[in-house]
């Protein structure tokens, strides 16, 4: 390992955990601050760095616990997760698991879903960009091709359960309102990303979410038709199964056509 290398490492091995206190001798201390304080300025900045990225990937989490309390998780969540990506878009990968995981989050069940929906929103908008098919390419295929279509989804498309109103706390979050009380709601939210790079999300009713379900796991039409069977009658069901698609076509949720 060359001098740089090195340097570099003692220098990361500090920021990070402290274990290489020999470099602050190879600090060069200046008339207002010594070199152990130098590094001191560092690490702290450091840090900052990792509870700002926190602070932008959870904002609506942020407000939800206050400012006092979310230091209180950012400081823990520092700590016992480490950065290990070049980028800070991945730090804050792991808050989910840590608030599962964690006092007193873990016996706030709703806190835990915002953060499962403001990670879903940033997939959403990271995902990559892909060619969307069009209504009028579904409406060329041939008829002898329709049992054993299947469609390729946007990676943006999620299918996001909830068994509480979280989806409507993080609303009023998002508009500066008081959110309201915790209560049960199962519901079923799907988030997707338009061409414009914003992301959209609704509820979906059972029949919707068994077809797409199916679909998103590699389905073809025929098999989604059986699946939609539990919910409409045989006349019914061809005809919703098609709305279904055009739905999701008409909302560019789907990148590719196969058969």
């Amino acid at each position: 390992m060359d001098a740089l290398r090195k340097l570099q490492h003692e220098f990361l091995g500090y920021l990070l955990d402290k274990s290489s206190v020999d470099i602050i001798e190879r600090i060069e201390s200046t008339t207002r601050r010594s070199g152990g304080q130098r590094m001191v300025l560092y690490s702290n900045a450091y840090i900052l760095r990792l509870k700002e990225a926190l602070s932008t990937d959870y904002e609506r989490l942020h407000s939800y616990l206050g400012d006092e309390l979310f230091d209180s998780l950012m400081e823990h969540y520092i700590e016992g997760y480490p950065s290990q990506h070049p980028s800070l878009r991945y730090f804050g990968q792991h808050m989910v698991e840590f608030l599962e995981q964690n006092d007193p989050f873990k016996s706030l069940p709703e806190v835990t879903e915002i953060a499962r929906i403001e990670q879903a929103f940033a997939n959403s908008f990271d995902a990559a960009d892909c060619s969307y098919v069009s209504l009028e390419q579904l409406a060329e295929l041939d008829h002898s091709s329709w049992a054993t279509l299947t469609l390729r989804f946007h990676d943006a498309v999620q299918l996001l359960p909830q068994r509480y109103n979280s989806f409507q706390i993080w609303q009023a979050l998002a508009n500066e309102e008081t959110p309201p009380q915790k209560t049960s709601d199962d519901t079923i939210w799907l988030i997707w990303r338009r061409q414009d790079l914003i992301s959209n999300y609704r509820t979906l009713e059972d029949a919707e979410l068994a077809a797409l379900t199916l679909m998103i796991s590699g389905g073809d039409f025929a098999e989604m038709c059986e699946v939609l069977l539990e919910h409409f009658d045989e006349q019914q069901t061809p005809m919703q199964a098609v709305s279904f698609m055009k739905q999701w076509i008409h909302d560019q949720m789907v990148c590719e056509l196969n058969s």
